[in-house]
């Protein structure tokens, strides 16, 4: 890998130094990377044999011809932040082995900055669909785990098929609630794009992801409804972080107030439509603006 250049990149706000290296070098030092981990298990659609590669080869053609590949330096570690698809995948095979460049990020980031730079690396995934038609799964590619994975140790579980799973439902069906903003008449909105900057950007979105993840992680509920009161905190959390409120929200503190609450015998019994979700919301809303469990 030969060093060309080091610069300031005005867009992510980081130093970088530039690097020039074959494509069949990076994949292989890319790769070396990530030494400890099962790359293979991010990457499920290898899975599947194709009878016609051209349609992936051109992609990821396009994706070398056009674009710079982007890593993280910390210490002795390196993360790579973008090109999983263009290094990892053994599908779309090219023919060619181009001159490529990376750049190398090599300031200290903090764990809120890493996320944001992580989301204006992916945001060309919104322009497909616009703001409203944010897809969890979608933007947190198998890149977007690794990165997760080995950086701040939380495993995004996919789901898993019926016989192999570890969880009621997969991450993705809780964190979505993360991004969506509560209205009374329904929650299938997802919040607008300059709150999904505040999200990703917020000091607290690392943590917030790991707390997610945590209280999701339950094969059997331990109350009916369980998963309401998960996504209403998931909304509530979220609700208070775009308006830039960096308190610390413990999901088990609420579980708490709720046993000890007349609304926990409501709930229970409730039938789980969106009268439930409104009524959930209301109820760490009502907490928060009273301040009977300030966090």
């Amino acid at each position: 890998m030969r060093k060309v250049d080091t610069g300031y990149d005005d867009i992510l706000g980081v130093n970088y130094t530039l690097h020039a290296i074959k494509l069949s070098e990076l994949k292989i030092l890319a790769k070396s990377w990530y030494s400890d981990f099962t790359i293979k298990s991010f990457d499920t659609r290898a899975d599947y044999q194709y009878n016609d590669n051209s349609n992936l080869v051109e992609m990821k053609l396009s994706g070398v011809v056009s674009n710079y590949f982007y890593a993280y330096n910390e210490g002795d570690e390196f993360y790579l932040l973008d090109g999983y698809n263009r290094l990892f995948t053994d599908y779309g095979e090219l023919d060619v082995d181009p001159t490529v460049y990376i750049k190398i990020i090599i300031d200290a980031c903090s764990d809120h900055k890493l996320l944001s730079i992580m989301f204006r690396l992916n945001m060309w995934k919104l322009s497909k669909k616009g703001i409203h038609g944010f897809d969890t799964h979608d933007f947190l590619d198998r890149g977007f785990r690794l990165f997760m994975n080995k950086k701040f140790g939380i495993d995004i579980y996919d789901g898993g098929n019926y016989l192999t799973r570890t969880r009621s439902r997969s991450d993705f069906n809780v964190l979505d609630y993360y991004f969506k903003e509560e209205k009374k008449i329904a929650c299938y909105w997802n919040y607008k794009f300059k709150d999904i900057i505040k999200l990703f950007s917020h000091k607290n979105v690392v943590n917030d992801f790991r707390e997610i993840v945590s209280i999701n992680d339950y094969l059997s509920a331990p109350f009916n409804n369980y998963y309401n009161f998960v996504n209403g905190y998931v909304m509530f959390l979220s609700w208070r972080r775009v308006s830039g409120d960096d308190s610390t929200y413990d999901f088990n503190d609420y579980v708490e107030v709720l046993k000890q609450d007349k609304f926990y015998k409501k709930l229970i019994k409730m039938s789980g439509t969106d009268s439930t979700r409104i009524n959930v919301f209301n109820f760490f809303r009502k907490l928060h603006e009273n301040n009977i469990k300030q966090l």
